[in-house]
């Protein structure tokens, strides 16, 4: 397992990276409450386009949770970029975010995304 971690204005984001064979299984969470609020399973296919790989993702969602948009972003890109399915469960909870902050969360989370890339 690898744990990568960072900090995005003053949330504090945790991932782990798990192998199962030659497969993913990633955690991601943070902020006030991590819990499990999204899961994403991205199974690897070759792109529609002809070119490269690409993921088939299905979502499960915890009513009332939107930890998906994440959980369906690390899934994708880990399964198209290692072409093993990849699964992620995702729960950041911060309480009384703007629409800025969450976008500010989101960005700070792909960059987490890319530093994870570099090692798998």
């Amino acid at each position: 397992m690898k744990t990568f971690k960072t900090v995005i204005g003053s949330v504090h984001i945790s991932c782990d990276v798990n192998t199962m064979g030659d497969d993913f299984c990633v955690l991601l969470y943070g902020g006030d409450l991590p819990h499990i609020g999204s899961t994403a399973l991205s199974v690897p296919r070759p792109s529609l386009t002809g070119q490269g790989i690409s993921a088939t993702t299905s979502i499960l969602n915890c009513i009332g949770h939107k930890d998906d948009v994440l959980a369906k972003l690390f899934a994708e890109q880990i399964a198209a970029k290692t072409n093993h399915v990849t699964v992620c469960v995702c729960g950041i909870h911060v309480d009384g975010l703007s629409f800025e902050d969450i976008q500010i969360l989101y960005e700070g989370c792909c960059q987490l995304l890319e530093e994870i890339f570099l090692s798998i």
